[in-house]
């Protein structure tokens, strides 16, 4: 038997350290644990309070004019220690507004689709109505923000009603994440009038939306209402409360049976629309939805679009089930196998990875024009490859659990839900017959800035910057960060960390030492050490080969961190007898200030080729990870 040995130049190392240093925490964080709101046990603290808003929400869209109306009352719930001087209701359609302010990374819009933006034709809050909105004092518009000091504040742990009319020009291109996807199809979000997120943390959150940080948004129940021509079906967040008034009896028959059988079912297809069997004769045109302690609603309209759906066991243990569909334009080839590919991705999650039960009863993948994720519904555009098809679904249902179960701010730290989707489409897209062609998405986009002034540490709130460095962090080292820790706990005692995380913080609003001080705490070991090189330091991906030698049958293999960012170890040693040798350590071996390892084997083969790393391990220089005998 070969016998190997592992030596560590350095800090003497135990399994793990255990007197790792303290991680830097902003002053916000330090108020949250002496409010007792957090701790720094990672749970929830006994003090934790959160605001919310129910919606109900009655919504007209005429495809013709592309002017969306509304009326919806807020039921808004201060359970904050603090009485509320002003409101700040976010107004997303005001991205098209000429003048407002847009990111450079998604924010394009051509001079036709640019509009004068929401139209308030009433605001009452509580018993004052406000119909001047263009007094500092009083009501302003602060880009996408309507900023609102109301003549009462909102008093600590009260509830206030909200009635507001409005309506605004739909977008017909420039489809940042919403608006016309053609003549008959539509997708339909950021539409409604809504309250921004009080927290613990900040207060309010009073960034205004600029198409590329994404978003934070409270918890909160909808009821919605959506009047449209009779000839539109519609696919929303939540579930359907009144198919029985639009669908025709063939289109609902089939649905019930998409709601429990595990094969796809053409509920609505090209028959149905040649036969004028989608809609019941005497159909309303009034589509009714409800969705339970969400973060956001959507919708999507088409008078021409194929529907397939089937039903995933989701919950074994109680038999919930989870419909999983895909609408999709006919002429879109690769979207016939989409709504497997949802089947396929929700059974997954639930029962692979993160191996949480799919928290919702519905999913729906909408053939538009984005890559974008909505609380039960996903807009993507059509793909050239079956692979990206794969690719691109499971990312985009991923974001199921990141951000829409745990409710993350992904506006200010992206990488708590781009980089879970990124992991998650990287793990499941395999088990799909599609793995990625560089192991991890996005390792490319992380290598390529590394260890360059675009390199930004991973704490840094994402409201500071977009560009590539936002797409690296986000995506990328987001991603191979919760892959490398995984690789150095394993898989018990990671997942049973990141179930502690989801069980204790899920419908909650988590930051980023939470997630840290969950770990912590469920594995007993202290990875502030890890924290601190990954989303702290200025450090890179850089391993190299600095020596190898062999002397009679001992030989060593001398490895060097010299990017200092904690990555695991393979290396394959391939003899001339034909053999090959793997070895594996986790990124814990450069824990404790370690900069160097060496790989020790006795061994009478003699040594062809040795090769280190593999197609997840990112390295910005890899030239010196590849050594040949001479």
């Amino acid at each position: 038997m070969k016998k190997f040995y592992l030596l560590l130049i350095g800090t003497m190392l135990s399994t793990f350290s255990l007197n790792a240093q303290q991680l830097f925490s902003t002053t916000n964080i330090q108020s949250a644990y002496k409010n007792q709101t957090r701790t720094d046990s990672g749970a929830v603290g006994k003090n934790y309070w959160q605001n919310r808003g129910n919606y109900d929400i009655k919504v007209k869209f005429d495809p013709a004019t592309n002017i969306l109306s509304g009326q919806e009352t807020i039921t808004y719930y201060n359970n904050s220690p603090d009485s509320l001087k002003e409101l700040i209701i976010r107004l997303y359609p005001d991205f098209y507004k000429k003048g407002v302010h847009r990111g450079t990374l998604f924010g394009d819009v051509k001079e036709k689709d640019l509009t004068g933006g929401v139209s308030i034709d009433q605001l009452v809050i509580g018993n004052e109505t406000i119909t001047d909105f263009d007094k500092p004092e009083k009501a302003y518009h602060d880009n996408t923000n309507l900023i609102v000091y109301p003549n009462n504040a909102v008093a600590a742990k009260s509830k206030l009603n909200l009635i507001v009319k409005w309506h605004y020009t739909v977008n017909t291109g420039s489809q940042v994440r919403t608006g016309m996807i053609d003549s008959g199809s539509y997708f339909i979000a950021y539409f409604f009038p809504r309250l921004a997120v009080y927290d613990d943390i900040d207060g309010w959150d009073d960034w205004s939306y600029n198409g590329t940080q994404e978003f934070y948004n409270d918890f909160g129940n909808f009821n919605v209402e959506i009047s449209l021509p009779k000839d539109y079906a519609v696919w929303a967040t939540g579930e359907r409360q009144n198919s029985n008034d639009n669908f025709s009896s063939t289109v609902l028959k089939k649905l019930n049976i998409a709601d429990t059988s595990n094969k796809i079912i053409h509920v609505i297809d090209s028959a149905d629309y040649a036969n004028k069997a989608v809609f019941a004769d005497n159909a309303s045109g009034v589509w009714k939805f409800k969705a339970s302690y969400v973060t956001d609603f959507v919708f999507a309209i088409s008078n021409h679009y194929l529907w397939d759906a089937s039903s995933v066991i989701t919950d074994s243990a109680i038999g919930r089930r989870t419909l999983a569909s895909a609408a999709f334009n006919p002429i879109h080839k690769d979207y016939f196998d989409v709504a497997g590919q949802a089947h396929q991705s929700v059974y997954y999650m639930s029962h692979y990875y993160p191996k949480v039960p799919f928290p919702f009863p519905q999913i729906t993948v909408v053939d538009g024009t984005d890559q974008m994720e909505y609380p039960m519904m996903v807009n993507d555009n059509p793909t050239p490859t079956h692979k990206d098809a794969v690719q691109l679904t499971t990312h985009e249902i991923f974001h199921s659990y990141f951000p829409f179960y745990m409710g993350i701010n992904e506006t200010q730290y992206a990488w708590m839900d781009e980089g879970w989707a990124t992991i998650g489409e990287s793990v499941i897209s395999p088990k799909m017959g599609e793995p990625e062609d560089e192991g991890i998405f996005s390792k490319g986009r992380f290598e390529r800035i590394s260890g360059t002034d675009r390199d930004i540490p991973l704490i840094t709130n994402t409201k500071l910057y977009d560009g590539d460095a936002y797409l690296a962090n986000a995506y990328g080292k987001g991603g191979i960060c919760y892959w490398v820790l995984q690789d150095m706990l394993g898989d018990s005692l990671y997942f049973k960390a990141l179930h502690q995380y989801i069980n204790d913080w899920h419908g909650k609003h988590p930051t980023p030492y939470d997630f840290f001080n969950e770990f912590n705490t469920a594995t007993g070991i202290n990875l502030n050490w890890f924290w601190q090189k990954w989303f702290f330091d200025r450090v890179y991906p850089d391993l190299s080969i600095d020596s190898v030698s062999q002397n009679g049958q001992l030989v060593k293999i001398i490895i060097i961190n010299k990017g200092r960012l904690p990555l695991p170890v393979y290396v394959s040693v391939r003899y001339t007898n034909g053999h090959t040798r793997n070895f594996h350590y986790g990124a814990d071996v450069w824990s404790d200030g370690v900069k160097q390892i060496t790989i020790t084997e006795k061994t009478s083969a003699i040594i062809k080729s040795i090769m280190l790393g593999n197609d997840h391990v990112p390295d910005k220089f890899e030239k010196d990870n590849i050594w040949k005998a001479k």
